[in-house]
């Protein structure tokens, strides 16, 4: 009888994605990371989002907003937290102009959107047409910064049980409660 290794990923930790292993043997860059953190979506226990993002902007310590480009009418993108070892680059969020920068901007179309918690559900979010994220201690733009910026989202990890969560429901039966994205976010 022949072995066969089988790992099942409901058992990973903080495993490390392609993008992580691809700069494992790469050269010494140091760029700048920055966690991105919103407030609604940590109360709801939000680990996911899927966004069909039209538009991307930084806003400065005085309140003003810059715009960048960096998803020109692409298909739904989606964010993990820091948990699951993915982040998003860019390059162009260092084209900004110099100055001292507090959230990231994320405008959205009205279709492709979608919030997964912790515990595995998961919820249209259509209705918002922009998500902000503070980002934790600012970021500053200064001239000879580094090429690229990673973004990490700070979102809940995923709960253990999620994973038993189509056998619970089969059993008990899907109970009707009000979407808990109902008046969270702010547009």
């Amino acid at each position: 009888m022949k072995k066969t290794n089988f790992y099942p990923t409901i058992w990973s930790i903080a495993a490390y994605t392609p993008s992580v292993m691809a700069d494992w043997y790469g050269t010494e860059a140091k760029g700048a990371e920055l966690i991105l953190k919103n407030e609604a979506a940590t109360a709801l226990h939000v680990s996911e989002m899927t966004l069909n993002i039209t538009k991307l902007s930084a806003m400065d310590e005085h309140g003003n907003e810059h715009f960048i480009i960096d998803f020109p009418g692409q298909n739904p993108v989606t964010l993990k937290g820091i948990a699951s070892g993915n982040f998003m680059r860019s390059k162009s969020v260092l084209s900004l102009p110099e100055g001292k920068y507090t959230a990231l901007r994320f405008y959205t179309a009205g279709w492709g959107n979608q919030f997964v918690y912790r515990d595995g559900a998961a919820e249209s979010a259509n209705s918002f047409n922009r998500l902000d994220f503070q980002i934790e201690d600012g970021f500053t733009v200064e001239e000879g910064n580094a090429p690229e910026v990673k973004l990490w989202f700070d979102f809940a990890p995923y709960q253990w049980k999620r994973h038993f969560k189509p056998l619970t429901d089969l059993f008990i039966g899907s109970k009707s409660q009000k979407p808990r994205l109902a008046n969270s976010f702010g547009n």
